[in-house]
Order: structure tokens, then C-alpha cells, then sequence
């Protein structure tokens, strides 16, 4: 349950957050009328993220219940992985200066009078943050149990509506380059337990994995105990692990951390190397 809650409270947030940019800023320049392009955008978004959301988990309970199941799992934790640790890198790089860039593909918009583009900005926000989130949730629920992943999955998001709405509506003041870089570190976590999982998968196939027990920790914490299956949910944990697994596991954590606190240190990039509209910094 705690991965799925940090996932969607993180893309949640992070989708609520640029559809109150949009619409802080049509009331900044007195073009609340336009409002609705926006709510448009973000509530088709929502519907197709949703329509995908529920694609991927029927998909994955259906290799959960057949002799496919190690191959889904390795598949949707291999495209989960790459996909996860991209948004996390993109976001610590770029969240300092996006809110700006938002605002100014906004107002380009409105003066060319392309107002589809106001929604689409939102409507592609929305959905990328939907479809990064029903990859993740699907490569949880491959290795973890549906009924604790997806009440977690749901309650994250009330929680990211709540952030935001506390934010914009309520202005209580939330240091969001704290918050993403804490939530990034928690899904770095999150990411190296998938990278362990697919070769969990692997070996399942008959891959051989050298050492199949590097150490035991069953008699501290049993991976089959409730804490134990927590922590096999959130950070990947394993009692008896492979050599493999213990390999992609430090193996990830090392070149993911290094490469994400290079991005921390960073400075923010000018203007024209800001990507798609996504995440948004502190106001």
C-alpha cells in the first residue's frame, strides 16, 4: 500500500499542480472565461488515464492468475524501471524554472488564439502523469498483492488533491522542491526493488542467478510476515535474495543516486531547454 500511496500522491500532485498554474494564470490576466479549456483538458485526461489505469490492472490480474505471470512481471517492471527513474531525473532538473515556462506557452497560446492548446497543455499533463502511474501500479501489483496496492494507489491520490487544492485555494506554503526530492529519493527506493525484481522473474524463467541465497535475514524480518511484505511492496525487500538481485539492486541505487544528486546540484536550465509541459517547483 505505501508504494502505491507515494506513486499517485507524486503524479498527482504533480498533474494538479500544473492544472492550478493554467488556471492561476488565466485569473492573473483576467481571462477566467477560458477556464473551461483547461477543466476540458484535465477532465479528458483524467478519463483516458483512468480507462488506461483500469486496462493495465485487469491485464496484469490476468498474468497473476495463469502461468505467465513471471514474464508480465518482468516486462512491466522492465518498462516501469527506465520510465520511473526518467521522470524522476527530468522532474529534479527541471522543476525549478517550469512554472514560468507554463505560463509563457499559456499566453503564447492565448494570443495566436489556439485554445485547444490551452487544454491540450493540461490534457497531455494529465495523461502522461496517468500512464506513468499505470505502469508502476501494474508492475506493483505483479509482484505484491492488488488488494493493498490499489487502496494505496487511491488514497495517494485524494492525499495529491488535497496538497494541492491546500496550496492554490487555502495559499499554505509548501516547499515543493523539498517535497519532490524527498518523494524522488522514496521512488529511487521504489525503483531499485523492481531492478531486483527482474531478476527475481528471470530466475523464475530458469535464468540461473549463480547464488541463489547470498544471506538469509528470515530470522529477523520473514518476507512472508505482514512488515515483510511491506517492505517487499515498498523498497524491493527480499529475506533470501539472489546474487543477481543483490547486484541490480546496489547496483541501481549507486548509479541512479549518483546521477540524482548531480541533478539536485544542478542549475536550472534557460528556458529553451525546458521539455514538455510537466511538474511545476515552489511557487
Amino acid at each position: 500500500m505505501a508504494a502505491g500511496i507515494l506513486i499517485t500522491i507524486r503524479e498527482g500532485l504533480e498533474a494538479f499542480l500544473i492544472t492550478g498554474i493554467l488556471l492561476g494564470y488565466l485569473r492573473k490576466v483576467d481571462r477566467r472565461a477560458l477556464a473551461w479549456y483547461v477543466w476540458a483538458g484535465t477532465g479528458a485526461g483524467i478519463v483516458v488515464s483512468v480507462g488506461l489505469t483500469l486496462a493495465f490492472q485487469a491485464l496484469a490480474v490476468n498474468f497473476e492468475e495463469g502461468p505467465g505471470a513471471p514474464l508480465f512481471e518482468l516486462a512491466a517492471s522492465a518498462v516501469a524501471v527506465p520510465i520511473l527513474s526518467y521522470m524522476v531525473l527530468w522532474m529534479q532538473r527541471q522543476a525549478r524554472g517550469i512554472k514560468a515556462d507554463i505560463e509563457a506557452r499559456a499566453a503564447a497560446a492565448i494570443s495566436a488564439g489556439q485554445l485547444l492548446a490551452l487544454a491540450s497543455i493540461a490534457f497531455i499533463t494529465v495523461l502522461r502523469e496517468g500512464l506513468e502511474t499505470a505502469v508502476f501500479l501494474s508492475a506493483l501489483v505483479s509482484r505484491a498483492s492488488e488488494a493493498g496496492v490499489l487502496p494505496g494507489a487511491l488514497i495517494g491520490l485524494l492525499a495529491a488533491a488535497a496538497i494541492a487544492y491546500a496550496y492554490f485555494a487555502l495559499s499554505v506554503r509548501l516547499d515543493l522542491r523539498k517535497f519532490f526530492l524527498v518523494t524522488g529519493v522514496l521512488l529511487i527506493l521504489i525503483a531499485a526493488g523492481l531492478s531486483a525484481h527482474i531478476f527475481m522473474a528471470l530466475h523464475e524463467l530458469g535464468v540461473p542467478v549463480v547464488v541463489e541465497r547470498v544471506w538469509s535475514t528470515k530470522w529477523l524480518l520473514d518476507g512472508e510476515s505482514l512488515a515483510g511484505r511491506i517492505l517487499h511492496a515498498f523498497i524491493g525487500y527480499h529475506d533470501e535474495p539472489n546474487l543477481l538481485q543483490v547486484l541490480a539492486y546496489f547496483g541501481y541505487l549507486a548509479a541512479m543516486g549518483s546521477a540524482f544528486f548531480r541533478a539536485v546540484r544542478a542549475p536550472a536550465p534557460p528556458p529553451a531547454e525546458r521539455g514538455a509541459p510537466a511538474e511545476v517547483g515552489a511557487r
